[in-house]
C-alpha cells in the first residue's frame, strides 16, 4: 500500500464502505486491530473518525478501495472540508479546490496585475456558487398533476409505501380513489422511524371554510372542494347520512336540516367550530419505532384518520409530512418527494410556482397515457415560457406518463398496433414530442411508470438521471470556469487586455444607456386575470372573492403577480437580446484574450442568474401591489361576492367585466405609478447596476495607479 498521511476525520460510514468492498468481517478486522467485533461495529455507526485512527483502520482493511479513500483524505484542502468519499460529485468538488488554490497561487503571483481583479474575483465567486450547489445531495422531487391522474398512487408504490387491504392486494398507505380524496399536500422524507407531522390551518381559515360550506348548501352550489367537506363534516359531526326509503335512498345533511329549520348561518357556524373543539386539537406529530412490524399499516391508518378529519388529536392539516424508514428511498438519494395537491383547472398556485421557481427541485408532471401531454402539462409549459422561467432549459421539470394495463398497446403508427408494450411506450413518445414542438413547448425528458406493473426501481433510476442533469448544468459551469482559470495563468497579456476592457467598458456604457429605461407596458398585469377567470371553477373564484383574493386554488394576488412578471418579460426581452448580441461581438472581437474571454463567459452565466432574480422580484412587487390596491376596494369585494348564483348571463363572464373595468378606468394613476417605480428599481438592481459594475475594471484601474 502507498505511503499517504491522513489529513482529516473520516466518516464512519466511508470505514464501513471499505470493509465491506474489501469482504473483510468485523472479527477479522478486530483481531487485526487488536480489538473486538463489538468495538468495530460502534465504530461503523457512530460520527466522523480521526484521522490517525481511520488510517490505521483502512490500512488493516486493505485493498484498492481503502488505498483511494487514503489518497482522498491525504489531499490538501485549503478552502473546504473535503466532501465524504461517498460523494457522488466528490472529484467535481476536488476539482473546485484545486482551481481556487490555483486562482489563489496566481493571485499572489508576479504575473498578476491589478487589472485583472474583477476578473479573478469573479471566477472565485463563480467557483463558490458551484461549490454550494453540488456539496448538497438534498433535492426535493414535486408530483404536479391533474386531480384523479393517478400521481398519488404512483408515488406510493414507486416509493413501496403500500399496505395489504382485506384482500391480501398492496394498497397506497395514502388514501386514494378517483380523485379528491387527498386534503393537502403530502411531503415524504426518510427517518430512523416511522412518523406522521401535521402543519394545520390556522382557527381563521377553518371558520371561513365552514362559512362556505353552510352558504353553499343554503344556495345549493358547490364551493367546497369534497375533500374539505368530507373533513369539515368529520369534524364538526354534521356528517350528512343516507336512509333506505323505497328502495332507494334518501341522504340527509343536518347543515340543510338546520337552515331549514331558521338557524341563522353565523350560529349554524359558531356550533360547528365548537363541535370541532379545535383547543383539543393541538397535535402536530406521532411516531412509531422503526422495529415495529406492522408500520405501513399504522401510517395508512394514521394518515387516512388525519386526512379524513376522525383524528380528534389533530386540526385540519395545510401539510401533512409522512416520515419512513424506506430502504428504496434511501438508495433513491437524499430526497424529498412531495405530492401536490391535485390541479383543477387552474396551475398558476403560489405552491407550484415555489416548486417550478426553486433551483433544487425538480418538478415531475403527471400524465394519464392516453392524452399525455394533457392539456395542465402543456398549460404549465406555456406560463412558465410566458413568465420566463428557466426551470425546462435547465431540465427542473420532467413528464411521467401513467400507462395502465395494457394501454400502450392500444396506440397505433401509421395504422398498425405495436409489437409490445415497449414499443408502444416509444410511439407515444414521439407522439408527445410532437405535440409540444408543434404547440412551441419545449422538449422535455419523457418517462413512464405503471404502478402496477413496472418495477420501483425503474422509475427512480430515470428520476435520480433527471436530477444529475440538474447538477450537470452546475458541473459545466465549474467546466467554463476552470478552463478560464487555466488560460488565464497560461496566456495574460496585460497590454492588450487594458485596451480591450477600455473599448468594453466604453461599448457596454453605450449599451447600458440604451437599456437602462424600461419600455412601455406590453401586456396589462390584469389581462392575466381576465384571461384565467376562463379556465377556474366558479367555487374556486367564489371561495376567493369571500376571503378578498386570499385562496390558494385561485389567488388573486398571486396571479396579478404573474401578471407583472409576464409582462415583464415581454418588456425586458429586447433588451436583454441586445446585451447577449454585445456579449457575442465581444466574444468574436477578444476571444484571443483569456480574461476578457472568462469575463463574458462569466457575464453570461450570471446575466442568466439576473434575469430570473428580476422576474421573481417583479412577481413579488405585482402581487404586493395589487394586495394594497385592491385592500381599500370594498366595494369591489362585496359586489364579487354578491354576483354568485344570482347574475346572468354568468357569474364568470360577469366578474371578468367588472374586474376587466375596474382595472381599465377605476385603479388609480397613483399605484400604477408605484408599480412601475418598483419594477424600474427591481431592473436597475438585478441587471443594469451588476452589467455596469462587471464591465468597468479599466477605469477602476486607471483610477487605482493614480492613487499609486
Amino acid at each position: 500500500m502507498k505511503d499517504f498521511t491522513m489529513q482529516f476525520h473520516v466518516p464512519s460510514d466511508v470505514l464501513r464502505h471499505a470493509r465491506e468492498k474489501a469482504d473483510v468481517k468485523q472479527s477479522a478486522l478486530a483481531k487485526t486491530l487488536d480489538t473486538n467485533a463489538s468495538f468495530v461495529s460502534r465504530l461503523e455507526k457512530g460520527g466522523p473518525v480521526e484521522p490517525a485512527f481511520a488510517e490505521r483502520y483502512l490500512r488493516a482493511v486493505g485493498g484498492a478501495i481503502a488505498d483511494e479513500i487514503l489518497e482522498y483524505y491525504g489531499r490538501e484542502w485549503a478552502h473546504s472540508e473535503p466532501p465524504s468519499y461517498l460523494h457522488p460529485d466528490r472529484e467535481h468538488l476536488w476539482r473546485v479546490e484545486q482551481t481556487l488554490q490555483h486562482l489563489a497561487a496566481f493571485e499572489q503571483s508576479p504575473q498578476n496585475h491589478p487589472i485583472l481583479s474583477d476578473t479573478i474575483s469573479t471566477m472565485r465567486d463563480d467557483l463558490s456558487s458551484v461549490l454550494r450547489y453540488l456539496e448538497r445531495l438534498d433535492h426535493v422531487i414535486a408530483w404536479v398533476g391533474d386531480i384523479g391522474v393517478g400521481k398519488t398512487t404512483a408515488l406510493a408504490h414507486a416509493a413501496r409505501l403500500l399496505t395489504p387491504d382485506a384482500k391480501g392486494m398492496m394498497r397506497s398507505v395514502f388514501p386514494v380513489g378517483s380523485g379528491r380524496i387527498t386534503v393537502c399536500e403530502t411531503v415524504i422524507k426518510t427517518a430512523p422511524a416511522f412518523g406522521v407531522a401535521v402543519e394545520a390551518l390556522d382557527e381563521d381559515s377553518i371558520r371561513s371554510m365552514v362559512n362556505d360550506l353552510i352558504h353553499s348548501v343554503a344556495k345549493g352550489k358547490v364551493t367546497v372542494p369534497a375533500e374539505v367537506t368530507r373533513v369539515l363534516r368529520n369534524m364538526s359531526g354534521y356528517r350528512t347520512n343516507r336512509v333506505e326509503v323505497n328502495d332507494d335512498f334518501e341522504t340527509n345533511d343536518p347543515i340543510a336540516e338546520a337552515l331549514a329549520a331558521g338557524e341563522e348561518a353565523a350560529i349554524l357556524a359558531d356550533k360547528m367550530i365548537a363541535a370541532m373543539n379545535l383547543p383539543s386539537r393541538r397535535e402536530t406529530s406521532l411516531a412509531l419505532s422503526e422495529e415495529a412490524e406492522d408500520g405501513m399499516q399504522w401510517l395508512a391508518r394514521t394518515i387516512n384518520r388525519i386526512n379524513s378529519g376522525l383524528d380528534t388529536r389533530f386540526s385540519l392539516p395545510r401539510r401533512i409530512t409522512v416520515l419512513v424508514p424506506s430502504s428504496s428511498l434511501r438508495e433513491a438519494g437524499d430526497l424529498s418527494l412531495v405530492d401536490t395537491k391535485g390541479v383543477e383547472t387552474i396551475t398558476q398556485r403560489p405552491d407550484l410556482r415555489g416548486y417550478i421557481d426553486e433551483p433544487r427541485t425538480l418538478v415531475v408532471l403527471c400524465s394519464k397515457f392516453p392524452d399525455a401531454p394533457n392539456m395542465t402539462v402543456q398549460r404549465i409549459l406555456r406560463e412558465n415560457e410566458e413568465s420566463g422561467s428557466d426551470a425546462s432549459e435547465r431540465n427542473r421539470i420532467a413528464l411521467l406518463v401513467l400507462p395502465r394495463g395494457d394501454e400502450p398497446m392500444h396506440v397505433l403508427d401509421q395504422g398498425e398496433p405495436p409489437a409490445s408494450a415497449a414499443e408502444g411506450r416509444a410511439i407515444r413518445r414521439d407522439e408527445i414530442h410532437h405535440t409540444l414542438v408543434g404547440a412551441g413547448l419545449p422538449e422535455l425528458k419523457t418517462y413512464f411508470y405503471d404502478a402496477h406493473g413496472d418495477k420501483p426501481e425503474a422509475v427512480w433510476s430515470n428520476l435520480r438521471a433527471q436530477i444529475g442533469l440538474m447538477r450537470q448544468v452546475h458541473i459545466d459551469r465549474l467546466d467554463r470556469t476552470a478552463q478560464a482559470v487555466s488560460e488565464l495563468i497560461a496566456d495574460v497579456d496585460i497590454v492588450k487586455t487594458r485596451g480591450a476592457r477600455q473599448d468594453l467598458e466604453e461599448s457596454f456604457d453605450r449599451l447600458i444607456e440604451r437599456i437602462s429605461d424600461m419600455p412601455p407596458v406590453r401586456r396589462p398585469a390584469h389581462q392575466n386575470l381576465i384571461d384565467q377567470f376562463d379556465d377556474v371553477h366558479q367555487s374556486s373564484v367564489a371561495a376567493s372573492m369571500a376571503r378578498r383574493g386570499n385562496w390558494s386554488n385561485f389567488s388573486i394576488f398571486h396571479i396579478l403577480g404573474v401578471g407583472v412578471r409576464q409582462d415583464a418579460n415581454l418588456r425586458s426581452a429586447d433588451h436583454l437580446s441586445r446585451i447577449e448580441h454585445a456579449l457575442e461581438d465581444a466574444e468574436q472581437q477578444y476571444g484571443e484574450l483569456a480574461d476578457v474571454r472568462a469575463m463574458i463567459g462569466s457575464l453570461r452565466d450570471r446575466l442568466a442568474v439576473w434575469r430570473q432574480e428580476f422576474l421573481q422580484q417583479a412577481q413579488s412587487i405585482g402581487s404586493d401591489a395589487f394586495r394594497h390596491i385592491l385592500g381599500e376596494e370594498t366595494e369591489l369585494w362585496s359586489d364579487s361576492v354578491a354576483r354568485y348564483g344570482t347574475y346572468v348571463p354568468g357569474y364568470k363572464k360577469s366578474l371578468a367585466e367588472m374586474w376587466k373595468g375596474f382595472f381599465e378606468s377605476s385603479t388609480p394613476d397613483e399605484p400604477r405609478a408605484a408599480i412601475e417605480a418598483r419594477l424600474k428599481d427591481a431592473w436597475e438592481t438585478t441587471i443594469v447596476e451588476p452589467l455596469h459594475a462587471a464591465t468597468r475594471a479599466a477605469s477602476d484601474l486607471a483610477e487605482a495607479e493614480e492613487a499609486v
